[in-house]
């Protein structure tokens, strides 16, 4: 590992749609929250090496919010490298025709790698297109396995948007899907052994860190709303609660700071487990 200190930026659920959309669906102001991170990077002194977005980059991933977001990103956001990652609320066809300089084939997941300042990022696109739950299709895992070996003497940094499932042995996991069970153990038979120094992720909307066989699992609240993990029975509460994180890789470890934004962490938006299972099994067809 490097003996320099390497300091970046987490982002993560933007949920933005384009003005024009009017989306009813949205219970917070995502641009908004995405301008104050972005003034936010913008006062950070020295500036970040680059900055890590780990998916649900639209909130329901039409072309124009994404060519919306690649201008808020050309107005607001610092001129470091921004490494873009695929959420559940994404759409890889709407994503490839806003972004053509990724040279994203939309019939395939978004994996990518890139090294930035001697750490390897390693992008997986955990997301199943029409689901909520995230999987691996055919070829993800020997891509990751292929990549691991890579850039040997670099720390591997990966991004997934859907964090591992809490507990392998149960089953259990959050009230609205994580990564399955078999993509959870594939995900931790591949890396087992190998220099990860984290995995960045969101899709739950909680600040947390888990650490998973040994590699800590850093999750964001991001930037539409948080969920309430006080109360996480029965309902699920959304608050008036976003920010992002400041990570930082040094010879010990790496180290993370979240950064909330102004809130009153009031109920934004309140429904009952029941209900939700209703929704996803009404527009993906999924058994909650």
């Amino acid at each position: 590992m490097s003996t320099k200190d390497v300091t970046f930026v987490h982002l993560t659920d933007l949920h933005i749609s384009a003005p024009a959309l009017a989306d009813e669906t949205l219970v917070g102001d995502s641009e908004a929250a995405l301008r104050r991170t972005c003034a936010e990077i913008a006062r950070m002194d020295p500036q970040p090496e680059f900055v890590v977005i780990s998916g649900d980059l639209s909130n329901h991933g039409e072309a124009e919010s994404y060519r919306h977001l690649q201008a808020l990103l050309d107005e607001a956001a610092p001129k470091v490298p921004v490494i873009l990652a695929l959420g559940n609320h994404d759409d890889r066809a709407g994503f490839a025709a806003a972004f053509p300089q990724l040279a994203h084939d939309p019939a395939r997941p978004f994996d990518h790698d890139l090294v930035v300042q001697g750490i390897h990022v390693i992008v997986l696109d955990s997301s199943i297109p029409s689901g909520v739950e995230g999987d691996w299709e055919a070829g993800q895992m020997d891509w990751l396995a292929e990549r691991l070996e890579a850039h040997p003497g670099a720390p591997k940094l990966l991004v997934i948007h859907h964090p591992p499932m809490l507990d392998e042995a149960t089953g259990a996991d959050f009230p609205w899907k994580s990564l399955t069970l078999r993509a959870t153990r594939a995900l931790r038979e591949a890396i087992a052994g190998r220099d990860v120094i984290g995995i960045l992720s969101g899709h739950i909307h909680l600040d947390r860190v888990e650490h998973w066989h040994g590699v800590p699992v850093i999750i964001g609240a991001g930037h539409h709303a948080a969920s309430d993990p006080v109360a996480m029975g029965e309902t699920l509460r959304m608050l008036d609660a976003t920010g992002f994180a400041i990570c930082t890789l040094r010879p010990s470890g790496l180290g993370v700071t979240f950064v909330p934004h102004p809130q009153t962490r009031a109920v934004a938006h309140e429904l009952s487990l029941d209900a939700l299972r209703a929704y996803i099994a009404e527009k993906y067809g999924e058994a909650a």
